[in-house]
């Protein structure tokens, strides 16, 4: 069996780890993986990328189109790259990242012609799709569709993917996996190599964000809930709002907020070691892979319901808590309480959290994902 992977960003930690799994279950089975990359990043993260084909230990055969950030590469090139590995590969089965790539649609309808099977990782929730609307929605509607019809099986990201898909029309039997997870060993080897020094030290307890100062990341509202609480709050990343956060806590004097800038990823353990909490309230959230690092080191998570880990990953009183949205009053009260209640309840938590963590496997993820590219090119 011959399996090409379509993917967008080679900077990605936790699918890398997965590609590397399938490629060894592979290499068990005389089977043959390719996974082809797009480029390295996004427009905006460069200054995230710690690593690149030269210096990280890629572990599955990888091809890399591009080092531009993505969104300067034209689809026609990306769709006339894809074609190319395919016909020179001749793959038995392929799976594409999404359906948002434009040259999805004709190289569906190329694989058709080949007789070559397709699967799709889907990672959108049904509270993205629910906002859009108008003429927009309708074009991408009919191209969602004609997609839909033409990929033969589906990986989801888990339970709102599911019902994404479903509500799409999908049968629940083109549905090979729904699973997500992430890298516990490399994420481990961090956590264990952070400073003594910083790690024994007295801390007081904060609240932690992890991520992107974007828009759909809700961080002004954040920010306005933390003038009700009396606790800090640190967050680490860097993005398009970085100044105009930065403005407001400065003009606003709110003193219990700390932007952090871009942290590396390898230091990520040891803020999350003395977090109380992981906050996470976006408004459209594919999953949020910093609530499964926070939940690996058994701490709580406030997240939304917008984001695809919410009653998935975390669930309401067993791990964390799940609102509806900051802006009304009885879900801010809700906050309020679980971080009153949090330090009796603590020790609940993170037992629940690495009790929850085990069903969140690699080894897991990659067999299904495995089986599912065995079953459809067999069929």
């Amino acid at each position: 069996m011959r399996i090409l992977i379509f993917h967008n960003l080679l900077w990605s930690q936790y699918k890398s780890v997965v590609f590397e799994k399938v490629a060894q279950i592979c290499q068990d089975n005389q089977d043959e993986l390719v996974v082809v990359e797009t480029t390295i990043t996004e427009a905006g993260r460069e200054d995230l990328v710690d690593f690149d084909l030269s210096t990280y230990p890629y572990r599955f055969p990888v091809k890399l189109l591009s080092t531009q950030p993505l969104q300067q590469i034209p689809a026609w090139k990306v769709g006339f790259e894809w074609v190319k590995v395919i016909l020179h590969y001749k793959p038995d089965v392929i799976n594409f990242t999404g359906y948002a790539e434009p040259a999805a649609l004709p190289v569906l309808l190329l694989c058709k012609i080949l007789g070559i099977k397709t699967v799709m990782t889907i990672e959108s929730v049904r509270n993205q799709s629910e906002k859009q609307n108008g003429l927009t929605h309708l074009i991408k509607s009919i191209l969602k569709s004609a997609i839909f019809k033409l990929t033969d099986g589906f990986f989801s990201y888990g339970l709102n993917s599911n019902q994404f898909l479903f509500r799409a029309g999908i049968a629940k039997k083109k549905i090979l996996s729904f699973l997500n997870s992430f890298d516990k060993v490399k994420f481990k080897q961090q956590f264990a190599a952070s400073s003594p020094s910083l790690t024994e030290q007295h801390v007081d307890p904060y609240l932690l964000y992890v991520g992107r100062l974007s828009e759909e990341k809700n961080l002004f509202e954040l920010i306005d809930l933390m003038k009700e609480l009396p606790y800090t709050l640190k967050m680490a990343g860097n993005g398009p709002l970085y100044v105009d956060l930065q403005e407001k806590i400065q003009q606003e004097q709110i003193s219990n907020v700390h932007l952090l800038g871009t942290v590396a990823w390898s230091d990520l353990a040891n803020l999350y070691q003395h977090a109380t909490c992981l906050v996470l309230v976006s408004t459209a959230e594919t999953w949020g892979m910093v609530a499964n690092e926070a939940q690996e080191l058994g701490k709580p998570v406030i997240c939304t319901e917008a984001c695809g880990c919410a009653n998935d990953l975390i669930v309401n009183g067993y791990n964390g808590l799940v609102v509806k949205q900051l802006s009304d009053l009885n879900e801010r009260n809700r906050i309020k309480h679980f971080l009153k209640d949090l330090p009796e309840k603590s020790e609940y938590y993170a037992d629940n959290s690495k009790r929850n963590s085990h069903i969140f496997g690699v080894e897991k993820l990659a067999n299904e994902m495995y089986q599912g590219f065995r079953k459809l090119a067999m069929n």
